[in-house]
């Protein structure tokens, strides 16, 4: 009686899990059915600005895929659509990052982008001007949108076959400058410039004060903005920011300050060298000024 009851209840655990099989199947079936006969209601374009970047719109995006002879109407079913070629369409776009594509359960398409990040704006020795992001590639200037980032300026070569191809040695280390840049808030506020001198050695604009901030090469960064760092709150304290007209990184352990003179009929009047008591060891350098 025991060994009948296990079958029947064996039999029944198995037909139980048939029935569960096939109703899937039944649903799925009419789900794919369903989704084939399914026409879209409209696009939704949500666009990533957390980076404060407004090069794109939504009506650019669907402008670009009108542009690309896509036909995306409300008679069209949704599996006819080609997700991946409007992805890739959308992906071509210079100033997009990633962009993804899917349909939600009201038969919408939805698209999340993600915008690229320009770090800095070049402006070569042709004047071909053009942003280079956060991952070292070059991206176009957009009419629609301008960022707030550094300009870097001077001895940047273009190839005399094409104007818009440049040096890349230097491109690279000004990548390396701006990306530590970037990535430090104090530094993003203070830089407004970037020179290239004849040198090729970096040199940095400040948005405050009127002088330049020598740094080399691009060795030591974090060393190098820690002695500036300290350097700019010495000299806040004792209210010179005006006194220098450059002030060099480029040595370890020493910040060399070139101090601007006040001249009195053509006669420069010389400053000492002194020690701001900065941690590090500071020498001036004095100009003379005749203007």
């Amino acid at each position: 009686m025991k060994n009948l009851w296990n079958k029947i209840k064996y039999s029944l655990i198995v037909i139980f899990w048939l029935l569960c099989i096939c109703s899937i199947a039944v649903l799925l079936g009419a789900s794919i059915i369903n989704h084939q006969n399914l026409s879209f209601k409209s696009i939704k374009v949500n666009i990533d600005e957390s980076n404060g970047m407004l090069f794109l719109s939504k009506y650019d995006v669907i402008n670009l895929l009108k542009d690309d002879q896509i036909n995306i109407d409300d008679s069209k079913s949704l599996d006819e659509v080609n997700y991946r070629k409007l992805e890739q369409r959308i992906e071509n776009n210079p100033y997009v990052e990633n962009a993804e594509l899917f349909v939600d359960a009201s038969g919408n398409i939805q698209i999340n982008i993600k915008q690229r990040t320009p770090i800095l704006r070049v402006i070569n020795n042709k004047g071909v001007s053009y942003y280079i992001d956060e991952h070292a590639r070059k991206m176009p200037l957009s009419s629609k949108f301008t960022t707030r980032i550094p300009v870097a300026t001077g001895k940047i070569n273009a190839s005399s076959k094409n104007e818009n191809t440049n040096d890349s040695v230097t491109i690279k280390k000004l990548f390396v400058l701006a990306s530590f840049i970037n990535r430090d808030p104090f530094l993003t506020s203070l830089t407004e410039q970037i020179i290239v001198n004849n040198q090729n050695e970096m040199e940095i604009i400040p948005r405050i004060g009127n002088h330049t901030i020598l740094i080399g090469d691009t060795s030591n960064l974090d060393e190098k903005f820690k002695k500036l760092k300290v350097f700019y709150k010495e000299i806040a304290t004792l209210g010179r920011w005006n006194e220098y007209s450059q002030i060099n990184l480029k040595y370890a352990n020493e910040v060399y300050c070139n101090k601007k003179e006040v001249s009195q009929n053509n006669i420069g009047i010389t400053a000492k060298s002194n020690n701001l008591n900065t941690g590090v060891t500071q020498k001036t350098i004095s100009t003379t000024n005749t203007n």
